[in-house]
């Protein structure tokens, strides 16, 4: 049985396979940064008739930009090397605000960007409709899920979502390995 799950700050920082977590507000706009611990296994996300892709791993780097103005959470996962791998756009509910704190109910739906920026798909759509014929969504949050893949995907087109400093959004990794003691 499907159950609608909220997603909250911090819920990364008792992730098992997570070495390191932080949280920071730059501006209105909360960013949370994940590091995976060098011993985590692969995470993969799957697409309909696509060879999976891993999005977690030993040294791999998450990210979640909590985007107030744009009512939408937006997860850029990075590899060991600083590499992009993609963006994961959650299709939730509106965002709330108390204080130093985000949540908000993921409607199931999601859109994934690839790093490159060519490629766009829908997720969990089969999940979606049962959960929709089964009334576990009701009909309030699937026009908002319906409405929101709309808005994004034309906004992603584009080019007006996510917004430049998340688009733009890069790292650079050092290995302990490539610093010198002079």
């Amino acid at each position: 049985m499907t159950v609608l799950k909220t997603i909250e700050i911090g819920e990364w920082e008792s992730h098992p396979n997570l070495l390191d977590y932080r949280a920071e507000w730059p501006g209105d706009m909360l960013v949370e940064r994940a590091t995976w611990s060098p011993d985590a296994p692969t995470e993969t996300i799957h697409f309909k008739g696509v060879e999976p892709i891993a999005i977690g791993g030993p040294g791999f780097i998450w990210f979640r930009f909590w985007l107030a103005d744009e009512d939408q959470l937006v997860e850029r996962y990075f590899d060991a090397d600083g590499h992009p791998i993609g963006m994961y756009m959650p299709i939730c509910m509106e965002l709330e605000h108390r204080a130093q704190s985000y949540s908000t109910v993921n409607l199931l739906l999601a859109l994934w960007l690839q790093a490159d920026g060519g490629r766009l798909m829908v997720l969990n759509e089969d999940r979606f409709d049962q959960a929709v014929a089964d009334g576990l969504i009701t009909p309030v949050q699937s026009e908002r899920a319906e409405n929101r893949i709309r808005e994004l995907t034309r906004a992603i087109f584009q080019k007006r979502f996510p917004p430049a400093l998340v688009r733009n959004f890069t790292i650079s990794v050092t290995s302990p390995d490539d610093t010198k003691e002079e």
